[in-house]
């Protein structure tokens, strides 16, 4: 009987310090999450936008078309040169984000298209094509050279729930791409 108590006093301890050992709970966190995702979720029933389901089955993208292209394809293995902007698509006070807040763009105007790879299998030696989120690459993969659209991806085929630099974790990201230039992987 004694050896019996003795392990019910183990699980029981066990259970108390993994409760208390659980992080908890970030409201303002949690808020954020919960508004992306709401906003996100609004897009189902928007006519202007197509669903896309991503490769990896990571969850789905909604696009509209700006502009139709009919240029040459991009493939998984591709590299492309676009112009684009990425904004914030819902207010937050806390986190001091206003919805349509632009956090990156390389734009006509600046100059010089943005040069990436699709996959890592596209990369180059001297790093001159950056790599892309999850939602970019799936994304890319049903555009033409001339093609503009505007792009929301979840968080999860963006920058995930820990996110990256100034974007916080959980955040739906809009995006409009343009394709300026398809590079064949048989060219490089």
């Amino acid at each position: 009987m004694k050896i019996y108590r003795f392990y019910i006093g183990i699980v029981v301890t066990a259970l108390i310090l993994t409760a208390c050992s659980k992080d908890e709970v970030d409201p303002v966190a949690e808020a954020w999450k919960l508004q992306n995702e709401q906003a996100f979720n609004n897009l189902a029933g928007n006519p202007d936008f197509t669903e896309l389901k991503s490769p990896g089955n990571n969850g789905s993208i909604y696009y509209r078309v700006i502009q139709k292209g009919e240029g040459k394809r991009i493939y998984y293995n591709s590299r492309a040169e676009v112009y684009y902007k990425g904004w914030y698509v819902v207010t937050n006070a806390d986190k001091n984000i206003k919805a349509g807040d632009v956090f990156d763009k390389q734009l006509f105007d600046d100059g010089i298209a943005f040069k990436l790879a699709v996959s890592a299998q596209a990369m180059d030696d001297n790093r001159v094509y950056s790599t892309v989120i999850e939602g970019w690459s799936a994304v890319l993969q049903y555009m033409v050279e001339g093609d503009k659209w505007e792009v929301w991806l979840p968080y999860k085929l963006g920058y995930g729930a820990n996110g990256l630099n100034t974007i916080p974790g959980y955040s739906t990201l809009a995006f409009e791409i343009e394709v300026i230039k398809a590079i064949d992987p048989n060219m490089f």
